[in-house]
């Protein structure tokens, strides 16, 4: 676990990771033409994994999942009607995806300072 919260360095190396992710499920289905298979479950898995490897800071971590979960439910509502289900979920997904890192890295680096101050 580092020391200062998640460095921006690595979130926009993970939110870049993610949307190539996200690109290359989009591609996948699309080839295989099933719309109803999920692009979102390799992505929860590597930034679960991330979390639970690099950095456990739970208040952070469980702030960035209700963010990114929020902002993937809104999306899919207003993209749905206006793209194909593919697209809609794998904008939503990489969009959600890239909130919820922010939101974790800027709330990690707070978390952190805010530790750092009490003692």
């Amino acid at each position: 676990m580092t020391q200062g919260g998640v460095p921006w360095w690595e979130a926009a190396r993970y939110i870049l990771g993610c949307w190539l992710l996200c690109g290359l499920g989009y591609v996948v289905l699309r080839l295989i033409g099933d719309p109803t298979l999920e692009v979102a479950f390799p992505l929860v898995m590597v930034l679960g994994q991330w979390f639970m490897l690099r950095h456990r800071y739970w208040i952070p971590g469980a702030t960035a999942g209700f963010a990114g979960s929020l902002t993937v439910l809104v999306l899919v509502d207003l993209l749905r009607p206006h793209l194909d289900k593919i697209t809609a979920d794998t904008l939503s997904t990489a969009a959600g995806a890239t909130v919820s890192v922010l939101v974790f890295t800027a709330a990690s680096r707070l978390a952190r300072r805010a530790q750092a101050q009490v003692r």
